[in-house]
């Protein structure tokens, strides 16, 4: 069941159901208790107390004296204005049967009903049985099911708490059992820790610790992850006005911001009070709020008479009562409405890429939008079919035709409380597939010439030709024909010289061409009289002594001769000759780790007696890998541990990797810049904890890292 918002539209209306509501005393909390808090413990939830129902008497009689129908006389000055009364929509709550005012500005909001709980919600056998051993709460004691059934969408569980007379933190040991049997039944679930944190790195800490909880369980966390703020009831570490209200929020967005880095939506919790007092809520970025206020509204005090005012901030969530009466529960709960804002629509649809048979769309992250969903208009229907959901901001749409324009448009989509929810539609983007590539090209070389032909594609406009150009070992365009041409000659060619060749399709839509992808490349080699420069020369890095070398073959060679630069004479030295035409790869062993080496090669035959030599190859180079470290030796003291190993030749650093036994994988803990550092103290480690390490070294060059062998694994047992 939804909640719909109502909007009041007249005073008789208003009058009318507040007649009907005021014959109904409700509990509410007294003046000194309106803001709500989370309890901790049982003992320690707020008193509801029975007090009349002043709040709804007061708002009767203030809309009753704001009517000018003749048979309703007016009876005094309101505090309540009639601006108000009219800008203001209510819900009926099903848990407390009490009618709620809510923010004019939330008015165009879904409004979702939801519950929080901790381990004070645990099956009442165990808490029955184990009083005092709160360890041994480990069942939820909510039928999930009927809950749902009765229109409770979302839940906040409370998961850890730093409650305690040491300020240490702990698991709420329920937490599990209702997160996972609320998903099971269709309801979102967010996260709380009940936080006492007074510095920043108390706020990293409690975030890093909940973070460290959804991994280890696995939970699918769909709701924000809060921050409960509120004064400490074991420790008293936290109270009211502890902190400067600068540093409040400082505390609070250090929380924020660990949560919202590791991919989820942050939130504080606090009462109306404390957030109005001790937070400077223009200052929080990246953060909702969860306000806590036990009333008819949010900010109006029944007891004072105030009247009326929207807060100053805004908030997503409102925890209206501690007294909340949901089926598949007993007792009391904590009730709160969240106000869910699905109007904005999905921005900045655009291609980001395509070819001949797909597409692929990209477009902006909406706020928290669970998914997406991805339509494309279907010509033969007139209108636009669903094809996809993701998750991420990106889709490829595949087996297109090539060379189509395509239509598309995406919307979000929440599912929250089982059911779907979309926002608004975004752009409708045209996109258009690339040709297809050209097929079946065939190169024939005359002496000074070479003839291209290649198969036909339908929906193109024409084909351009491309040449391989050796001076700058790139491809350029040598020609353009129409879409009726499937051959070209190429003339004025060199003699005994191999050319490569490309072609690809384009289509032109409004005035932009669409290429298609290039062609296979072909070659071909115009007569000769001489051998043919040696091409396609690879380096390889092989190892930390040797590298390989290979080329492609050249025709009519006998051999090849390989030469290597000579760092301390800049001299080219031939090291190598090797024999066959066919015989185009060559091991260069024997080398120093971590050294770059520079090569050529090029062909040679025998002519009469005599050799001849074809041009030398573009030079290649490549870089032997750091040696594998050695000696490899840790001391312990003072729960660290020193590790030492010996130094490494030609290197830029080294990588200390350390195991951890909760993955089973070695992590990179320390990189350490120049050869000569070949000491790490690892320290803070755990006494009596035996910890494993390896080391390996690597070299810089451009933007390249290359790697060496891992040291022997070594171990210790921190004294």
């Amino acid at each position: 069941m939804k909640i719909k918002n109502v909007k009041w539209i007249g005073a008789g209306i208003f009058a009318a159901s507040l007649l009907a509501l005021a014959a109904q005393p409700q509990k509410v909390h007294a003046e000194e208790q309106l803001d709500g808090v989370m309890g901790q413990s049982i003992e320690d939830e707020m008193d509801v107390v029975s007090a009349q129902n002043e709040l709804n008497q007061q708002i009767l009689k203030n809309a009753t004296s704001q009517l000018t129908l003749d048979h309703m006389p007016m009876r005094g000055a309101s505090t309540y204005t009639q601006a108000f009364l009219n800008a203001s929509f209510t819900s009926v709550s099903d848990y407390t049967n009490g009618t709620y005012y809510h923010k004019s500005d939330l008015e165009d909001c879904e409004l979702f009903n939801g519950i929080d709980v901790s381990w004070w919600q645990a099956d009442a056998t165990l808490t029955k049985k184990y009083p005092k051993d709160r360890s041994k709460w480990t069942k939820t004691g909510i039928d999930w099911s009927k809950a749902h059934d009765s229109g409770i969408d979302f839940a906040f569980v409370r998961v850890a708490s730093r409650d305690t007379a040491d300020g240490s933190i702990y698991t709420d040991t329920t937490a599990d059992s209702h997160i996972q049997t609320a998903i099971a039944n269709d309801v979102n679930v967010g996260l709380y820790i009940f936080s006492q944190a007074v510095t920043n790195d108390e706020a990293v800490e409690e975030a890093e610790y909940v973070l460290d909880l959804v991994d280890q369980y696995n939970w699918d966390v769909t709701m924000p992850i809060v921050m409960d703020r509120e004064a400490g009831r074991t420790s008293k570490k936290l109270k009211a006005g502890t902190l400067s209200k600068a540093k409040e929020t400082a505390v609070c967005q250090a929380f924020a911001d660990t949560i919202t880095d590791a991919g989820y939506e942050a939130c504080v919790y606090a009462s109306y009070s404390w957030i109005r007092n001790y937070i400077n809520t223009d200052e929080l970025s990246d953060c909702g709020l969860w306000i806590a206020r036990y009333n008819n509204t949010t900010t109006s005090n029944s007891k004072s008479g105030t009247p009326y005012a929207d807060v100053a901030f805004d908030y997503d969530f409102w925890q209206y009562s501690s007294s909340g009466k949901v089926d598949g529960y007993a007792k009391n709960l904590d009730v709160d409405y969240w106000y869910k804002d699905m109007s904005d629509k999905t921005t900045g649809l655009r291609m980001k890429s395509n070819t001949a048979n797909s597409i692929t769309l990209s477009w902006d992250d909406t706020s928290d939008v669970q998914k997406y969903r991805v339509y494309r208009y279907d010509s033969e229907s007139g209108s636009y079919k669903y094809i996809k959901s993701v998750t991420g901001t990106s889709y490829t749409d595949s087996n297109l035709i090539a060379g189509q324009t395509y239509q598309y448009k995406v919307r979000g989509q929440w599912t929250l409380g089982g059911i779907n929810y979309y926002s608004g539609y975004s752009n409708v983007l045209s996109a258009v597939t690339l040709p297809e590539q050209v097929k079946n090209v065939i190169a024939k070389a005359g002496k000074n010439q070479v003839v291209l032909q290649w198969d036909a594609l339908d929906g193109v406009d024409g084909y351009r030709i491309f040449q391989y150009d050796e001076d700058t070992q790139q491809y350029v365009k040598i020609a353009d024909v129409k879409n009726d041409t499937t051959d070209y000659t190429v003339e004025g060619l060199a003699a005994n010289t191999e050319y490569k060749y490309k072609i690809r399709a384009y289509k032109q839509v409004n005035a932009v061409d669409y290429w298609g992808e290039y062609s296979e490349e072909v070659s071909a080699k115009t007569q000769a009289k001489t051998l043919e420069k040696v091409q396609g020369l690879i380096v390889e890095t092989i190892s930390a002594t040797s590298l390989e070398l290979s080329w492609d073959p050249v025709e009519g060679a006998d051999g090849y001769c390989i030469y290597r630069l000579n760092a301390s004479t800049g001299k080219y030295e031939k090291i190598k000759t090797v024999k066959g035409e066919d015989t185009v790869q060559y091991k260069n062993g024997s080398l120093s780790s971590a050294v770059k080496y520079t090569y050529k090669v090029r062909a040679y035959a025998n002519s009469n007696g005599t050799n001849v030599y074809g041009a030398y190859s573009a030079t290649k180079s490549a870089e032997t890998k750091p040696a594998q470290i050695k000696g490899l030796k840790l001391t312990t003291k003072s729960s660290s541990i020193t590790l030492k190993w010996k130094k490494q030749s030609n290197v830029t650093g080294y990588q200390i990797y350390r195991y951890n036994a909760s993955t089973g994988k070695y992590e990179k803990i320390k990189t350490m810049k120049g050869a000569s550092t070949v000491t790490y103290t690892n320290k803070g480690r755990k006494k009596g904890t035996t910890y494993k390490y390896k080391v390996r070294a690597y070299k810089t060059s451009g933007k390249k890292n290359t790697y060496g062998s891992f040291s022997a694994v070594t171990k210790i047992k921190v004294k």
